[in-house]
């Protein structure tokens, strides 16, 4: 409840500033539109020169695009303060998170809202919600329930491979170019995973496992890979990328020395 309490303060303060910022907020979410939408654009223009991509048709890629922007915008939405961490360990800014009584990694998480996000998760939303009615998939209350937990698994993978990513800076001093390729790869997974080459596809699925929050949950939507080898798939990569987060955390805050005068 105590932790509940300081989110709830937090957040009103988001609120007081979106209000006083209002053009800020709008400019924002219509930017990361336009770029989604030049995507978009983009598979238009594939899909009038070929009839489909390794056998996957544009609405069936259009799924795979929208459920990596759910969790993509969301995590950007609530967890956007981890791309600061290397600035605040070059700048000794760490020294108040480890001063307040309270956890330094939820506080840190917590400090900082991106309502821009919002782009992101509309235009994911619409392109899930239409592209399921184009494909007349069987949408139960089942499928639903997997999406749903699949798109929280999904924010968990977005957060904590930056958050392992960003705490290497512990050591590096600056680990945004790292926190960047490793973000960008998320790019990929607008598109099925199976034109890239098989050691792309290992990597995407193991180790920066991004094909598990769009790639896989469409081919269980599509009826092209069981429930249960998916959500095992897709439950055990993400306490791996936990368990890697919070390690690379809490080692890097072992080696934090401030900034000297």
């Amino acid at each position: 409840m105590r932790y509940l309490k300081i989110y709830s303060l937090f957040f009103k303060q988001y609120l007081k500033g979106l209000m006083e910022y209002r053009v800020d907020f709008i400019i924002g979410m219509v930017g990361f539109l336009f770029t989604q939408g030049t995507g978009l654009l983009f598979l238009y223009v594939i899909f009038q020169n070929i009839p489909n991509l390794d056998g996957f048709s544009i609405h069936e890629i259009l799924l795979m695009y929208g459920l990596s922007l759910i969790p993509k915008g969301i995590d950007h939405l609530f967890f956007d303060n981890i791309w600061l961490l290397p600035r605040y360990v070059r700048q000794g800014g760490m020294d108040r998170y480890l001063l307040r009584p309270i956890n330094a990694l939820y506080v840190f998480l917590i400090e900082r809202f991106q309502p821009d996000a919002f782009g992101e998760i509309i235009l994911g939303t619409f392109l899930v919600i239409t592209t399921l009615s184009n494909l007349q998939l069987q949408i139960g209350l089942v499928q639903i329930l997997v999406i749903l937990l699949t798109l929280f698994l999904g924010i968990i993978i977005y957060t904590s491979l930056k958050l392992a990513t960003a705490s290497t800076s512990f050591w590096l001093k600056n680990s945004y170019p790292l926190i960047q390729v490793t973000y960008n790869l998320s790019d990929f997974m607008k598109y099925p995973i199976t034109i890239f080459p098989k050691v792309m596809q290992i990597i995407l699925t193991f180790i920066i496992p991004f094909a598990l929050v769009s790639f896989y949950p469409t081919m269980y939507l599509l009826g092209r890979i069981h429930i249960i080898e998916m959500l095992s798939h897709i439950i055990l990569i993400t306490a791996g990328m936990i368990s890697l987060g919070l390690f690379v955390w809490h080692k890097g805050l072992k080696h934090y020395e401030s900034a000297g005068s």
